[in-house]
């Protein structure tokens, strides 16, 4: 069985409603762990012995967060500048790296709705395009990149049926990887 680390970067999940909900749908899979940066490091001084081993005992890692500034939130780029190092996380000479293998999702809220992320929209570009930092660092750590979540409109428009739906498939798809 596969084991899945849930990452999440909220600063509040109390305070949310999409991400929150989404956390709620895999808290009960047996094969989950939920680690909420916020929550563990509300000084921001983080373990990195700590976040690498367990990294390590995981076979697919899942990074969740609302999307700030079109980009990650302050912690979650920290946690990735300081968790994620050389020789451990990603090599310059070709070997293999901890992470190596292991399956990534980046799991991502926004506040505004799908077609403000596309090239006709107010962001004049995708959410893939903007959040493209995180498909690079996912490479050079050699993760097998799995496909973006995406959850739009948390801020604006989406329905408590909406939700509903995406948690339910967020489920699904965590399940998905126990086997």
């Amino acid at each position: 069985m596969s084991k899945v680390l849930l990452v999440v970067g909220h600063p509040d999940l109390s305070q949310s409603r999409a991400n929150a909900a989404l956390v709620d749908a895999v808290r009960e899979l047996a094969h989950v762990t939920v680690h909420d940066l916020y929550a563990t490091y509300p000084d921001f001084q983080i373990d990195v012995d700590a976040e690498q081993a367990l990294l390590a005992e995981h076979d697919v890692v899942v990074f969740q967060h609302p999307v700030f500034w079109y980009n990650t939130t302050p912690l979650f780029k920290q946690w990735q500048d300081r968790v994620l190092t050389l020789g451990w996380a990603f090599t310059m000479d070709g070997s293999a790296s901890q992470l190596a293998g292991k399956k990534a999702v980046v799991a991502v809220t926004t506040g505004v709705p799908a077609e403000h992320y596309t090239p006709e929209g107010s962001n004049q570009a995708t959410i893939e395009t903007l959040l493209s930092s995180w498909h690079a660092t996912l490479r050079l750590c050699q993760f097998d990149i799995q496909p973006m979540v995406k959850l739009y409109g948390t801020a604006f428009g989406l329905s408590d049926e909406d939700l509903a739906t995406a948690a339910k498939q967020y489920n699904e798809l965590l399940a998905s990887f126990a086997a």
